[in-house]
């Protein structure tokens, strides 16, 4: 088993020499003193009965989404002088970009906002 002291400093200690109740142990480096506790055993941790959060996914599927698009903006010059083919890409975005503002404002506009 192998203990850390606030120094840094790392310890190898046989596990019987930690009792389950613990004991304290001091660092032979910089004479702190501390109560160590034995390690208890990890269990594996069963992907299936982890909950699935579905709004942190979309969250997260969306800040990579836009974060993809603000680099493809940010180079928008040099990657249509590499890659003129991008200009496709480019007419895509600004159509539906055009009218997700334009839904946006008729949202605001029926709420009264």
């Amino acid at each position: 088993m192998i203990i850390s002291c606030k120094c840094g400093t790392q310890f190898e200690v046989n596990k019987n020499e930690i009792p389950k109740e613990g004991r304290n142990v001091q660092c032979g480096i910089c004479n702190a003193t501390w109560f160590q506790k034995p390690y208890e055993k990890i269990e594996k941790i069963n992907v299936e009965k982890l909950p699935t959060h579905y709004l942190a996914n979309f969250f997260l599927l969306f800040l990579v989404l836009v974060s993809f698009v603000g680099i493809m903006e940010t180079f928008r010059e040099d990657l249509l002088y590499n890659f003129s083919e991008l200009e496709i890409y480019y007419k895509f975005v600004e159509k539906h970009s055009e009218k997700i503002f334009e839904e946006i404002k008729n949202l605001l506009n029926t709420f009264g906002i």
